[in-house]
């Protein structure tokens, strides 16, 4: 083979070569640059999902129940449509826990009850023991009296059947041990307290009479509670309101 062949082979290597690792770099610049634009993207909808957020909708309240305010006056919870509200367990002979989550709402009751799309709802855990009458005296011996929250009674075994098939809540027993009844009362009742749209949506459970992170559940309703009324807001504009980890 000539000297001119052999450089010709050498060339067109060369240019192989050449060509071979373009190519390889190209791959790479379009890997590199896919996965920044990729990731990107999804930093940016993550931001945009975090700053936006709004609590699940975790049930929902798909049929409605007819109960009877402490007034005496029938209401529905159809009637709420449109409001926000928070809902929750009372009774009036419970010797302690009832009036916890009692001043628990009330403190709800302050911080939003100006907002007129907000409302409270306690429903009696024993419907056959409290009636209107004995409900508005108890409501207004523990301060706990406003237009807005209402304390409902009716037939038990519907109001049972609600609380459980639509609220979702744990099923009531009975207390049958007398040493703990003074204390605990006659019902072991689900304390926790549920958020619902203007959807009847369920958007949320706070267990905000639980003894190690009652604190926090409180916070957490706080803050879902002011998001679900505030469609608008966003979440870096009220985050530093809310304290949702344990202190150290």
């Amino acid at each position: 083979m000539t000297d001119e062949a052999q450089n010709e082979m050498k060339e067109l290597s060369r240019s192989q070569i050449i060509a071979w690792w373009g190519s390889i770099v190209g791959v790479c610049l379009v890997i590199a640059f896919g996965s920044i634009f990729v990731t990107r993207a999804y930093l940016e909808r993550r931001n945009y999902e975090i700053e936006n957020y709004r609590p699940p909708h975790v049930a929902k309240l798909e049929t409605d129940l007819n109960a009877v305010n402490r007034d005496g006056t029938e209401v529905s919870l159809g009637q709420l449509r449109g409001k926000v509200y928070v809902a929750g367990y009372q009774y009036t002979d419970c010797p302690a826990g009832c009036l916890g989550m009692a001043s628990i709402m009330k403190l709800l009751e302050e911080e939003f009850g100006d907002n007129p799309q907000f409302r409270l709802v306690s429903i009696s855990v024993n419907p056959s023991g409290d009636n209107p009458g004995k409900m508005d005296a108890w409501v207004k011996e523990n301060g706990v009296d406003s237009d807005d929250w209402w304390f409902l009674t009716g037939k038990p075994e519907e109001i049972t059947k609600y609380m459980i098939s639509q609220f979702m809540f744990f099923a009531t027993e009975k207390v049958t041990d007398p040493a703990l009844i003074p204390s605990i009362g006659e019902f072991s009742h689900d304390q926790r307290l549920a958020l619902v749209d203007g959807d009847a949506n369920i958007r949320g459970y706070y267990d905000v009479m639980n003894v190690e992170r009652g604190e926090l559940e409180l916070q957490r309703l706080r803050m879902d509670l002011k998001l679900v009324l505030n469609p608008e807001l966003k979440l870096s504009e009220i985050e530093k309101e809310f304290t949702l980890t344990p202190a150290e």
